[in-house]
């Protein structure tokens, strides 16, 4: 009994106690908190008590408005809660934090005229706001596609200036969104954010903040301009047949804003209305389709786009019939893992043809320890010999690195995960395995394919033992990632283990039990 050993996994299991103590801790804070939050926010009236706002909502959405300036100055996804516990208040996108002075908000009017307005009429689903001295007025509704505003703005008397959209916010992470380990801060803060233009120019142009350092602006008939954050975002979408100068600006007094202006005919010396149409909901590719071209591709999946975008597509297809998020990337998977079958069984029939060399091998390398040229040489001809290649033991991982990356990056923005369940202990499949159950299971099959993987020829001890601790390595890696993408690799993993015993098995290669 190596006592090393279980000193070592007892300190593993003592950490990983500490860690999910102190993790259950804190959520069971955060969760007190903001339920505390949310009782007093659920007795909020229609209009404030100073009337300085008038809140307004449907099926999917919950809206603030600021009475005095028009403006929204918060919206909640009433299906989409902040925590995943009954009677949560729904994420926000728009909205502010007074402790670390956050501030994001929406903004239409008509340039070179400001509004002072005032209540006019308001019900459940609407408000309409009158400013008499300069006869202009603004309506905000629910579209009937749920997750859409309408934003009309009038003058009376008509206005020499254009009419205008605009998004405001302050640098910093969208609100809501959780950054420490436990609940997916990893993922989170590695994230996409910056300015999105779609014009007829350009399908899908975007810039990070930080990298805003001159102002943008694009003419174009239709488009759309947003603010690209994970999970959910606010988008300004154009209407067919009407000129749209998109604009970005840099940070003026530490807020950035990105909107449009409506451009005006040669022949039209003033400007009556324009009705705005803005999208405040989650991102779900599917459902962006619909609303406006190229809509879909504010879901940015990074470099491997080609291959994400098609894995999500897959998932979504599978999970129509299943309606389960977790068991769909199980089942995806094993389909993924049967499509490879073929390629990487190549690979695991050159590394049984290496298992079945190593007596061999082993006996050249005593026969020849000081004369490595001619070590080489006979190694090469005994290779030859069993048609056997060190390097095709390679092919396997080559062929599924680019379809794990690719579920990297789709499992970073795909907001259907958020508080999806499997069952069992995993109730939120965007946030790291809480129990570490998943991570822990993958090293063991790791140790398990260590086991039947061949010893590469003249290895050099200290690589040996790096290799050794892999599974280690990995498992750790895997503390801190979602559980969908330790779902998917203890199931890939589980697999081609599988795969590999029975080409093992078939080729006679020696496979310890």
């Amino acid at each position: 009994m190596n006592i090393r050993k279980i000193y070592v996994g007892l300190i593993a299991f003592l950490l990983m106690a500490m860690f999910y103590t102190w993790t259950s801790e804190t959520r069971a804070l955060s969760t007190s908190t903001h339920l505390a939050l949310a009782k007093s926010e659920n007795a909020l009236p229609v209009v404030s008590s100073d009337g300085n706002y008038v809140n307004i909502e449907n099926d999917l959405l919950k809206v603030r408005v600021a009475v005095n300036t028009g403006a929204i100055v918060e919206t909640r996804l009433k299906e989409y809660k902040v925590e995943n516990v009954e009677g949560a208040l729904g994420s926000r996108v728009f909205g502010s934090d007074d402790l670390t002075l956050f501030k994001y908000y929406f903004k239409s009017g008509f340039t070179g005229q400001a509004a002072n307005y005032e209540l006019d009429s308001y019900s459940d689903d609407f408000v309409v706001l009158v400013d008499k001295a300069n006869g202009l007025s603004k309506r905000i509704s629910f579209l009937p596609e749920t997750y859409e505003l309408s934003i009309a703005d009038s003058s009376l008397n008509g206005l020499s200036g254009k009419a205008f959209a605009s998004l405001y916010r302050t640098g910093g992470r969208s609100l809501d969104l959780k950054t420490n380990t436990a609940d997916g801060g990893f993922m989170n803060n590695s994230s996409y954010e910056g300015v999105a233009i779609s014009t007829e120019k350009d399908a899908y142009e975007t810039t990070r903040l930080r990298s805003l350092d001159e102002p943008i602006s694009e003419l174009s008939r239709s488009g759309w301009i947003a603010f690209i954050e994970k999970y959910f975002f606010a988008a300004l979408l154009g209407s067919e047949g009407v000129v749209y100068n998109y604009i970005a600006q840099p940070a003026n007094a530490g807020i950035y804003s990105m909107g449009y202006t409506v451009e005006r005919a040669e022949t039209q010396n003033l400007v009556y209305d324009h009705k705005h149409r803005l999208y405040v909901g989650p991102k779900i590719r599917k459902d962006l389709e619909k609303r406006a071209e190229n809509l879909e591709l504010s879901i940015d999946m990074g470099w491997f786009w080609f291959i994400s975008q098609p894995m999500v597509l897959a998932l979504d297809l599978i999970n129509n019939f299943i309606g389960s998020w977790g068991l769909s990337i199980v089942v995806f998977t094993i389909f993924l893992k049967l499509l490879l079958w073929p390629l990487t069984a190549k690979g695991y029939a050159s590394m049984a043809g290496m298992r079945k060399v190593a007596p061999e091998m082993k006996e050249l390398q005593e026969r020849y320890k000081n004369d490595r040229q001619k070590l080489g040489t006979e190694t090469m001809a005994l290779y030859k010999k069993h048609n056997a290649n060190p390097v095709g033991g390679c092919l396997p991982m080559l062929a599924q690195m680019p379809f794990f990356i690719g579920f990297f990056f789709a499992l970073r923005e795909m907001v259907e995960l958020r508080h999806s369940s499997l069952g069992f202990w995993l109730t939120d499949l965007s946030v790291p395995d809480p129990l570490f159950i998943l991570p822990i299971l993958f090293g063991m099959v790791m140790v398990l394919t260590q086991r039947l993987n061949p010893q590469p020829p003249m290895q050099d001890p200290t690589q040996a033992q790096v290799i050794k601790y892999m599974p280690v390595i990995f498992s750790t890696f895997f503390f801190v990632m979602p559980s969908a993408l330790a779902l998917y690799s203890v199931i890939n993993s589980g697999v081609s283990l599988i795969q590999q015993r029975l080409i093992y098995k078939k080729l006679g290669a020696v496979v310890d039990d």
